[in-house]
């Protein structure tokens, strides 16, 4: 980084104070901050983009400590509900994964499994291992 750019950092991270995220309201602060930095887009400043790299380690790090400590004690279908929590997916999405609007409802609803090969499917989507969700 050039010492301009060095100074715009600081001073970003002075104001905006980047910390380790524990709550879901912190969270979304820092979701709403993500979206605002990649709806700019190529109008950020180096120093942006670098403020950008943390966030985004920032809100992975919470993401994985959120769901590592109990993913083990979620059935397929609650981790598949949290997982649509955490990352804001809707039910029209998770039928959009599948291909099959009525086999997203059946499972939702807890009337039907989820395969592997939905799993798979949903495991892509969300970016997590697909044994998660089976």
């Amino acid at each position: 980084m050039t010492v301009a750019v060095e100074r715009e950092y600081a001073r970003l991270l002075s104001v905006r104070r980047p910390r380790a995220i524990s709550t879901k309201r912190a969270y979304d602060a820092a979701m709403s901050e993500i979206e605002e930095l990649t709806i700019r887009g190529d109008g950020r400043s180096a120093a942006e983009m670098a403020y950008y790299r943390v966030l985004c380690a920032l809100v992975a790090d919470y993401e994985r400590r959120a769901g590592a400590d109990r993913w083990h004690e979620l059935t397929p279908v609650e981790a598949l509900r949290e997982l649509m929590a955490l990352k804001g997916v809707t039910h029209a999405r998770v039928a959009k994964a599948l291909g099959d609007r009525a086999a997203a409802s059946s499972i939702l609803s807890g009337r039907r499994h989820i395969s592997k090969a939905q799993a798979k499917k949903l495991g892509e989507l969300f970016d997590v291992d697909a044994g998660v969700l089976i």
